[in-house]
Protein backbone atom coordinates (compact mmCIF):
# COMPACT_ATOMS: atom_id res chain seq x y z
CA UNK A 1 0.00 0.00 0.00
CA UNK A 2 2.77 2.34 0.99
CA UNK A 3 4.65 1.43 -2.22
CA UNK A 4 1.65 2.26 -4.41
CA UNK A 5 1.19 5.54 -2.63
CA UNK A 6 4.83 6.39 -3.23
CA UNK A 7 4.48 5.59 -6.93
CA UNK A 8 1.42 7.80 -7.20
CA UNK A 9 3.21 10.68 -5.49
CA UNK A 10 6.23 10.21 -7.73
CA UNK A 11 4.00 10.13 -10.82
CA UNK A 12 2.17 13.28 -9.76
CA UNK A 13 5.42 15.06 -9.04
CA UNK A 14 6.81 14.07 -12.41
CA UNK A 15 3.63 15.18 -14.15
CA UNK A 16 3.70 18.49 -12.29
CA UNK A 17 7.30 19.01 -13.37
CA UNK A 18 6.46 18.27 -17.00
CA UNK A 19 3.53 20.68 -16.83
CA UNK A 20 5.76 23.32 -15.31
CA UNK A 21 8.32 22.82 -18.07
CA UNK A 22 5.66 23.11 -20.74
CA UNK A 23 4.39 26.31 -19.20
CA UNK A 24 7.90 27.68 -19.10
CA UNK A 25 8.42 26.76 -22.75
CA UNK A 26 5.09 28.33 -23.69
CA UNK A 27 5.86 31.48 -21.70
CA UNK A 28 9.30 31.69 -23.25
CA UNK A 29 7.77 31.29 -26.73
CA UNK A 30 5.28 34.07 -26.04
CA UNK A 31 8.04 36.30 -24.73
CA UNK A 32 10.14 35.63 -27.82
CA UNK A 33 7.18 36.45 -30.09
CA UNK A 34 6.50 39.68 -28.22
CA UNK A 35 10.19 40.53 -28.35
CA UNK A 36 10.23 39.77 -32.08
CA UNK A 37 7.24 42.06 -32.68
CA UNK A 38 8.89 44.83 -30.66
CA UNK A 39 12.14 44.45 -32.58
CA UNK A 40 10.31 44.39 -35.94
CA UNK A 41 8.36 47.53 -35.06
CA UNK A 42 11.53 49.21 -33.90
CA UNK A 43 13.27 48.32 -37.16
CA UNK A 44 10.30 49.64 -39.15
CA UNK A 45 10.31 52.83 -37.09
CA UNK A 46 14.03 53.34 -37.71
CA UNK A 47 13.49 52.65 -41.43
CA UNK A 48 10.59 55.12 -41.58
CA UNK A 49 12.64 57.74 -39.74
CA UNK A 50 15.51 57.17 -42.16
CA UNK A 51 13.16 57.58 -45.14
CA UNK A 52 11.67 60.74 -43.64
CA UNK A 53 15.15 62.06 -42.97
CA UNK A 54 16.14 61.31 -46.57
CA UNK A 55 13.01 63.03 -47.86
CA UNK A 56 13.64 66.09 -45.72
CA UNK A 57 17.25 66.15 -46.85
CA UNK A 58 16.23 65.95 -50.53
CA UNK A 59 13.58 68.62 -49.95
CA UNK A 60 16.15 70.96 -48.38
CA UNK A 61 18.54 70.31 -51.26
CA UNK A 62 15.82 71.09 -53.82
CA UNK A 63 14.81 74.21 -51.90
CA UNK A 64 18.41 75.41 -51.75
CA UNK A 65 18.74 74.69 -55.46
CA UNK A 66 15.55 76.63 -56.18
CA UNK A 67 16.79 79.55 -54.08
CA UNK A 68 20.05 79.57 -56.05
CA UNK A 69 18.15 79.54 -59.35
CA UNK A 70 15.88 82.38 -58.19
CA UNK A 71 18.90 84.41 -57.10
CA UNK A 72 20.59 83.73 -60.41
CA UNK A 73 17.41 84.68 -62.29
CA UNK A 74 17.14 87.98 -60.42
CA UNK A 75 20.81 88.71 -61.13
CA UNK A 76 20.34 87.96 -64.83
CA UNK A 77 17.32 90.27 -64.96
CA UNK A 78 19.37 93.05 -63.40
CA UNK A 79 22.19 92.46 -65.87
CA UNK A 80 19.71 92.47 -68.74
CA UNK A 81 18.28 95.78 -67.55
CA UNK A 82 21.76 97.29 -67.32
CA UNK A 83 22.63 96.11 -70.84
CA UNK A 84 19.31 97.37 -72.15
CA UNK A 85 19.92 100.80 -70.62
CA UNK A 86 23.39 100.89 -72.16
CA UNK A 87 21.95 100.01 -75.56
CA UNK A 88 19.33 102.77 -75.32
CA UNK A 89 21.97 105.28 -74.26
CA UNK A 90 24.18 104.27 -77.20
CA UNK A 91 21.29 104.67 -79.64
CA UNK A 92 20.41 108.06 -78.13
CA UNK A 93 24.01 109.31 -78.41
CA UNK A 94 24.23 108.08 -82.00
CA UNK A 95 21.03 109.84 -83.04
CA UNK A 96 22.08 113.04 -81.31
CA UNK A 97 25.49 112.92 -82.97
CA UNK A 98 23.81 112.43 -86.34
CA UNK A 99 21.49 115.37 -85.70
CA UNK A 100 18.39 113.17 -85.50
CA UNK A 101 16.86 114.67 -82.34
CA UNK A 102 13.32 114.50 -83.78
CA UNK A 103 13.78 110.81 -84.57
CA UNK A 104 15.04 110.27 -81.03
CA UNK A 105 11.94 111.95 -79.59
CA UNK A 106 9.70 109.84 -81.83
CA UNK A 107 11.54 106.67 -80.79
CA UNK A 108 11.07 107.55 -77.11
CA UNK A 109 7.37 108.20 -77.66
CA UNK A 110 6.85 104.92 -79.53
CA UNK A 111 8.75 102.96 -76.88
CA UNK A 112 6.59 104.48 -74.15
CA UNK A 113 3.36 103.69 -76.03
CA UNK A 114 4.54 100.13 -76.72
CA UNK A 115 5.29 99.54 -73.04
CA UNK A 116 9.04 99.24 -73.57
CA UNK A 117 9.85 101.78 -70.86
CA UNK A 118 8.84 102.04 -67.22
CA UNK A 119 6.29 104.72 -66.38
CA UNK A 120 5.46 106.41 -63.09
CA UNK A 121 2.35 108.26 -61.98
CA UNK A 122 -0.80 108.15 -59.85
CA UNK A 123 -3.07 105.16 -60.15
CA UNK A 124 -4.80 102.26 -58.50
CA UNK A 125 -3.91 98.82 -57.19
CA UNK A 126 -6.43 95.96 -57.30
CA UNK A 127 -5.66 92.72 -55.47
CA UNK A 128 -7.50 89.52 -56.41
CA UNK A 129 -7.02 86.48 -54.20
CA UNK A 130 -8.54 83.05 -53.74
CA UNK A 131 -10.97 82.35 -50.92
CA UNK A 132 -9.04 81.88 -47.66
CA UNK A 133 -8.60 78.17 -46.86
CA UNK A 134 -10.07 77.24 -50.23
CA UNK A 135 -11.12 73.57 -50.37
CA UNK A 136 -11.07 71.98 -53.82
CA UNK A 137 -13.82 69.48 -52.92
CA UNK A 138 -16.13 71.70 -50.86
CA UNK A 139 -15.88 75.20 -52.32
CA UNK A 140 -17.17 76.62 -55.59
CA UNK A 141 -14.78 76.94 -58.56
CA UNK A 142 -15.72 80.64 -58.51
CA UNK A 143 -13.90 80.93 -55.17
CA UNK A 144 -10.53 81.06 -56.93
CA UNK A 145 -9.17 83.67 -59.32
CA UNK A 146 -9.38 82.82 -63.02
CA UNK A 147 -7.82 84.46 -66.06
CA UNK A 148 -11.22 85.92 -66.94
CA UNK A 149 -11.26 87.83 -63.64
CA UNK A 150 -7.96 89.51 -64.45
CA UNK A 151 -9.15 90.36 -67.97
CA UNK A 152 -12.36 91.77 -66.49
CA UNK A 153 -10.53 94.05 -64.07
CA UNK A 154 -8.16 95.21 -66.82
CA UNK A 155 -11.17 96.05 -69.02
CA UNK A 156 -12.74 98.05 -66.17
CA UNK A 157 -9.55 100.03 -65.64
CA UNK A 158 -9.06 100.53 -69.37
CA UNK A 159 -12.58 101.92 -69.67
CA UNK A 160 -11.59 104.63 -67.19
CA UNK A 161 -8.57 105.70 -69.22
CA UNK A 162 -5.79 103.73 -67.54
CA UNK A 163 -2.55 104.38 -69.44
CA UNK A 164 -0.41 101.42 -68.34
CA UNK A 165 -0.99 98.10 -66.58
CA UNK A 166 0.97 95.43 -64.74
CA UNK A 167 -0.05 92.09 -63.21
CA UNK A 168 2.29 90.86 -60.48
CA UNK A 169 5.02 93.04 -61.93
CA UNK A 170 4.45 91.89 -65.52
CA UNK A 171 3.76 94.76 -67.91
CA UNK A 172 0.58 94.20 -69.90
CA UNK A 173 1.02 95.19 -73.56
CA UNK A 174 -0.82 94.44 -76.77
CA UNK A 175 1.09 91.19 -77.25
CA UNK A 176 0.45 90.00 -73.69
CA UNK A 177 -1.55 86.79 -73.26
CA UNK A 178 -3.11 85.91 -69.90
CA UNK A 179 -4.51 82.41 -69.39
CA UNK A 180 -4.98 79.76 -66.71
CA UNK A 181 -2.54 76.89 -66.33
CA UNK A 182 -3.76 74.61 -63.56
CA UNK A 183 -3.90 76.52 -60.26
CA UNK A 184 -1.72 79.32 -61.66
CA UNK A 185 -2.04 81.98 -64.36
CA UNK A 186 0.42 82.60 -67.19
CA UNK A 187 1.23 86.19 -68.14
CA UNK A 188 3.97 87.06 -70.63
CA UNK A 189 5.05 83.40 -70.46
CA UNK A 190 5.63 83.79 -66.70
CA UNK A 191 3.78 81.61 -64.19
CA UNK A 192 1.98 83.75 -61.59
CA UNK A 193 0.43 82.65 -58.30
CA UNK A 194 -2.12 84.41 -56.09
CA UNK A 195 -2.54 87.02 -54.85
CA UNK A 196 -2.75 88.72 -58.25
CA UNK A 197 -1.78 92.39 -57.94
CA UNK A 198 -3.11 94.49 -60.80
CA UNK A 199 -1.71 98.01 -61.02
CA UNK A 200 -2.73 100.76 -63.41
CA UNK A 201 -1.64 104.34 -63.94
CA UNK A 202 -4.37 106.91 -64.38
CA UNK A 203 -7.02 108.75 -62.42
CA UNK A 204 -7.25 106.49 -59.39
CA UNK A 205 -10.56 107.58 -57.87
CA UNK A 206 -12.90 106.75 -60.79
CA UNK A 207 -11.00 103.53 -61.53
CA UNK A 208 -11.33 102.39 -57.90
CA UNK A 209 -15.01 103.39 -57.77
CA UNK A 210 -15.80 101.37 -60.89
CA UNK A 211 -14.10 98.25 -59.57
CA UNK A 212 -15.82 98.54 -56.17
CA UNK A 213 -19.24 99.02 -57.81
CA UNK A 214 -18.87 96.23 -60.37
CA UNK A 215 -21.76 93.73 -59.95
CA UNK A 216 -19.76 90.75 -61.24
CA UNK A 217 -17.06 91.24 -58.63
CA UNK A 218 -19.71 91.94 -55.98
CA UNK A 219 -21.29 88.53 -56.59
CA UNK A 220 -17.89 86.84 -56.35
CA UNK A 221 -17.38 88.46 -52.93
CA UNK A 222 -20.56 87.05 -51.37
CA UNK A 223 -20.18 84.69 -48.40
CA UNK A 224 -20.93 81.62 -50.53
CA UNK A 225 -17.98 82.39 -52.84
CA UNK A 226 -15.73 84.69 -50.76
CA UNK A 227 -13.33 85.76 -53.50
CA UNK A 228 -11.01 88.44 -52.10
CA UNK A 229 -11.04 91.82 -53.88
CA UNK A 230 -9.08 94.76 -52.47
CA UNK A 231 -8.75 98.21 -54.04
CA UNK A 232 -6.28 100.96 -53.16
CA UNK A 233 -5.81 104.40 -54.71
CA UNK A 234 -2.14 105.44 -54.88
CA UNK A 235 -0.58 108.86 -55.35
CA UNK A 236 2.32 107.30 -57.19
CA UNK A 237 3.30 103.92 -58.52
CA UNK A 238 5.68 102.61 -61.15
CA UNK A 239 4.70 100.23 -63.92
CA UNK A 240 7.78 98.34 -65.15
CA UNK A 241 8.78 98.03 -68.78
CA UNK A 242 7.76 95.00 -70.80
CA UNK A 243 10.34 92.41 -69.71
CA UNK A 244 10.75 90.87 -73.17
CA UNK A 245 11.07 94.08 -75.15
CA UNK A 246 14.43 92.87 -76.43
CA UNK A 247 13.07 89.43 -77.40
CA UNK A 248 10.14 90.15 -79.74
CA UNK A 249 10.42 87.02 -81.92
CA UNK A 250 7.88 84.88 -79.96
CA UNK A 251 5.33 87.69 -80.33
CA UNK A 252 5.68 88.46 -84.06
CA UNK A 253 5.68 84.93 -85.51
CA UNK A 254 2.22 85.48 -86.98
CA UNK A 255 3.19 88.53 -89.02
CA UNK A 256 3.08 88.20 -92.77
CA UNK A 257 4.97 90.11 -95.44
CA UNK A 258 2.52 91.83 -97.75
CA UNK A 259 3.74 92.66 -101.24
CA UNK A 260 2.37 95.86 -102.70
Amino acid sequence: MSRNKSKIIHHLAKRTQVTRQRRQVLLLTILMLVFGVIVANHVKSIHAQTENSDLMSRYRQRQEQLDRYETQYERLLEEQQVLSNRKEDAIARLLEREGQSELLDELSRVRALAGFTAVTGPGVRVILNDKPDYDLFLDSPDSIVHDGDIHHVLDLLRSQGAAAFAVNGQRVVTATSIYCAGPTIICNRQRLTPPYIIEAIGNGEPMAALVLADPQLAIRQTIAISLVVEVEVLDQLTIPAFAEANKPDPYINLLEVVNR
